[in-house]
């Protein structure tokens, strides 16, 4: 008898941390839940389409910022070359300076997103001293911290896949950076429901970040 209302104590005890552990993630997700809703409503009044943007921007910015992602070894990802094309697009508005192409080049031997982007936007007929690289580009905090703090960029268009932009925009004006977003087209590739999932959580993070600005 008292082996099973030792048996029954224990289940008990698991039923109740189970349900605090439920709580908890339920918590966690509703409280991301309503940081992205945050982010996304603050940023989306400069959010633009390739389209909307080449028809009603009359302003000037310092430089667009392509921020980068995967870099196959014949040359960008299919996401990332219509993160660039998108760039090039903007760049030939005549609204930008330059263009600051960001991302993981720093063991360049090894992978470089940088120079593959650089030699893409140069065969999209930019020229080769309109486009500035920053190899360590490691994340998208760390890629707005560095426009501002490496590269004094104090306003820009910035160009990323359509579910990153919030995001990114939302980095650049946490340093001051008077920004809009551009949403790459895209060309045929499908977007991975693990993108979204990332996306979710790295909204959260970067909402925090933005507040207490750790360095790079």
């Amino acid at each position: 008898m008292t082996k099973v209302k030792s048996d029954r104590k224990g289940k008990k005890v698991l039923l109740k941390i189970f349900i605090v552990l439920v709580v908890l993630g339920l918590a966690g997700v509703l409280a991301l839940s309503l940081l992205n809703l945050h982010l996304i409503g603050y940023t989306k009044p400069d959010v633009y389409s390739l389209e909307s943007f080449e028809n009603t921007n009359d302003r000037h910015f310092e430089a667009v910022i392509v921020l980068g992602c995967a870099v196959w070894d014949n040359g960008p990802s299919p996401m990332l070359a219509d993160r660039l094309r998108t760039a090039a697009a903007v760049y030939k508005t005549g609204c930008c300076d330059y263009i600051l192409v960001t991302g993981d080049s720093e063991k360049p031997e090894k992978y470089d997103e940088t120079g593959a982007m650089k030699t893409f936007l140069i065969d999209e007929g930019i020229p080769e001293d309109k486009i500035v690289c920053d190899p360590l580009g490691l994340s998208t905090y760390e890629s707005m911290l560095r426009a501002k703090t490496e590269f004094n960029i104090v306003s820009s268009v910035v160009v990323t896949t359509e579910f990153h932009v919030p995001r990114s925009v939302y980095d650049a004006e946490a340093f001051g950076i008077e920004s809009v977003g551009v949403e790459a087209i895209n060309s045929g590739y499908v977007i991975k429901p693990y993108n979204y999932v990332r996306e979710f959580i790295a909204r959260g993070k970067d909402f925090f970040y933005a507040m207490i600005k750790p360095g790079y």
